[in-house]
């Protein structure tokens, strides 16, 4: 097909180059002939001229001057030869020198009869450089015409070879390509026959027998592939049904480990209720239910209350009621919360709080909700005497630090960062490396109490304000969380935070 269509191609430029060669030839002679014809008109003039010596013989002569330059920019502009430009330029040069002589010679007093010998060299030079030139030129340009049509004539000839050719090669060309392709095809499915053998004999491992012939084709290898389909499909069939029942095993396990979690909160205020009821009812003495029996009562209500409500935190999503708001009051607030119960184990909380307002649009109750359990997962992982360090960061400052964190611009002429960094640093027992990002996830702890809820909630909730809570190690011993909130800049006029009501955490459902 390559072949065939390359001679396409060349038949085309053949016939279409010796159509323009021909086309342009006989423009170039029509030119060169009227030329000539111009030319000839002029030597009768010169001839009366010749013979009389008469000066108003020249007079007819500038008249045809238009129509031979007309004529010679015709014959330049078809000329494709250098000989033919070189005889053109000869003829324009003598004519030029043609028109001075003309000039002069009119311009003697028409009364005056020219001498023979003027007459003659005047003739002499018309008829051996201008008239001998012109001729030369057109014998030239009727000698291409005919080169150009014994070219054309001969074109049937060369077609006639070419598709001979064509036809000879082509058939050739054909059977030895179809004999390469069968080669190939044959090569493949050999190849081929080595991995569908070892499918196959996987596969009979799983769904039985399959039938193999032992003279491979294409029929045979199609029927082969189609059976090898539809026992794949049955395969795939049956690992869908595995990873349905592995699902449903992983559900299971979660809701055990679940009830296992709420089975061991609920026992053991329950246990200790039922003691002290148990102690009273057997002594029917009800003033034994009085003094610091009712507080220890009340403390494990209060406990079971909490574990509930931990519970339904983690069912329903977080409602969001976003207002904007200064951040860094509030996180005065909550340190202030939980500085009682750190003084308690000698903890010392720092915090680092940038000097301009740090503006943002939260949920006031949930974001206390977050910061709280973060502290008190952090004074609960903190030994006694040990120090716990809070502080606010943009973007652009923990780049500085090293964070590798990537700067988002409000505008592009130097505008405050879009984000903003919350961080608790801790030097307690730091993160199991196993857990990584499972840190996050429900039921999973690193305490023997506890229902592993917290981090999870405060996971929830920071991904619905569009942010995000990373767990890493900290160099040295010690856990860093990380809060990343969108910031809105620092000329917002905020809301009181004081009045959002802060929400109840339980302390005792921490990861």
């Amino acid at each position: 097909m390559a072949v065939g269509s390359v001679a396409a191609y060349y038949v085309h430029r053949l016939q279409k180059n010796a159509t323009e060669l021909l086309t342009r030839d006989v423009s170039g002679i029509r030119a060169a002939e009227e030329l000539v014809i111009t030319i000839r008109q002029i030597e009768t003039h010169v001839d009366q001229f010749l013979l009389t010596g008469d000066r108003s013989h020249l007079d007819p002569i500038p008249s045809h001057r238009g129509e031979i330059d007309r004529w010679l920019d015709e014959a330049e502009r078809l000329t494709t030869t250098g000989e033919e430009r070189a005889l053109l330029a000869q003829v324009r040069s003598e004519l030029d020198h043609f028109w001075e002589i003309v000039t002069e010679q009119r311009a003697g007093a028409e009364t005056e009869v020219v001498n023979e010998s003027t007459r003659d060299a005047f003739a002499r030079h018309f008829i051996t450089q201008v008239l001998t030139v012109s001729q030369e030129y057109l014998d030239a340009m009727e000698e291409e015409v005919e080169t150009a049509s014994a070219q054309n004539q001969a074109m049937p000839s060369r077609v006639a070879v070419v598709l001979l050719l064509l036809g000879t090669c082509g058939a050739i060309a054909g059977l030895l390509a179809g004999f390469g392709i069968a080669r190939g095809i044959s090569r493949s499915i050999a190849q081929l026959s080595i991995p569908i053998r070892d499918a196959a004999g996987k596969l009979n491992e799983v769904v039985g027998p399959i039938t193999l012939s032992p003279a491979w084709d294409i029929d045979s290898l199609e029927a082969v592939l189609r059976e090898m389909a539809n026992e794949i499909g049955t395969v795939v069939a049956r690992l869908e049904v595995s990873r349905r029942e592995v699902l449903r095993g992983e559900q299971l396990a979660a809701l055990g480990q679940m009830a296992a979690g709420l089975a061991h909160e609920l026992r053991n205020p329950l246990t200790s209720m039922k003691i002290l009821v148990q102690s009273a009812t057997e002594r029917g003495d009800e003033a034994l239910l009085r003094g610091r029996s009712l507080e220890v009562l009340l403390e494990e209500i209060t406990r079971l209350e909490h574990s509930i409500q931990g519970f339904l935190n983690f069912a329903k999503p977080p409602e969001v009621e976003k207002r904007v708001f200064e951040l860094s009051p509030v996180l005065e607030q909550i340190l202030g919360l939980v500085s009682t119960q750190a003084s308690l184990k000698s903890i010392e909380i720092s915090y680092d709080l940038p000097t301009a307002p740090t503006i943002i649009e939260a949920d006031i109750g949930h974001l206390r909700q977050v910061l709280l359990n973060l502290l008190i997962n952090a004074m609960d992982a903190t030994p006694e005497g040990g120090t716990i360090q809070t502080r606010i960061l943009h973007d652009a400052d923990n780049r500085r630090q090293g964070k590798g964190v990537r700067t988002d611009r409000a505008t592009g002429n130097g505008g405050p960062p879009r984000w903003l960094s919350i961080q608790v640093l801790d030097r307690g027992c730091g993160l199991p490396a196993e857990l990584g990002d499972r840190i996050f996830e429900p039921f999973v702890s690193t305490k023997v109490t506890g229902l592993g809820l917290g981090l999870s909630i405060c996971k929830r909730i920071v991904e619905a304000h569009g942010g995000r809570i990373t767990a890493t190690a900290r160099p040295g011993g010690g856990a860093v969380f990380t809060v990343r909130l969108p910031f809105l800049g620092t000329q917002f006029s905020p809301a009181d935070p004081s009045n959002a009501t802060l929400p109840t955490i339980d302390t005792k459902d921490r990861n």
